[in-house]
């Protein structure tokens, strides 16, 4: 992440709230977080959403993926392993945080910044 900031794909309804499970989201927000956790909205993403009836079709799967290759995080109320798996495949972490999209961000936000002090602690420890 360049300076501390980072692009967050954000599965939601409405736009400001995370309330929409991965495989389901026919659309992402996607946003752009500084070094000091404040977001700019970058647009809505359409996509094809991944799920059917309960299982993932692996090709969707994939596209799916792609289409969030410029992010760097992924924001759903609910996301399955075979999902988060992939993602994660391409550099690319999903969390579940629900709630608020600005609350969300914050609680991302501290996430990654308590990561990052522990990293470099086990660092300067070695």
């Amino acid at each position: 992440m360049k300076n501390g900031a980072y692009r967050v794909a954000i599965a939601s309804t409405d736009n400001h709230h995370v309330d929409q499970h991965f495989g389901r989201a026919e659309s992402f927000l996607i946003v752009d977080v500084d070094s000091d956790g404040n977001y700019e909205e970058i647009e809505q993403r359409f996509v094809i959403p991944v799920c059917e009836g309960g299982y993932h079709n692996g090709e969707k799967l994939k596209k799916g993926a792609e289409g969030l290759l410029d992010c760097n995080f992924v924001l759903a109320a609910k996301i399955g392993n075979g999902a988060r798996a992939e993602l994660e495949e391409r550099g690319i972490f999903a969390f579940e945080i629900p709630g608020r999209v600005d609350e969300s961000l914050k609680k991302l936000d501290s996430l990654i910044k308590l990561l990052d002090e522990m990293n470099s602690s086990a660092q300067v420890s070695k």
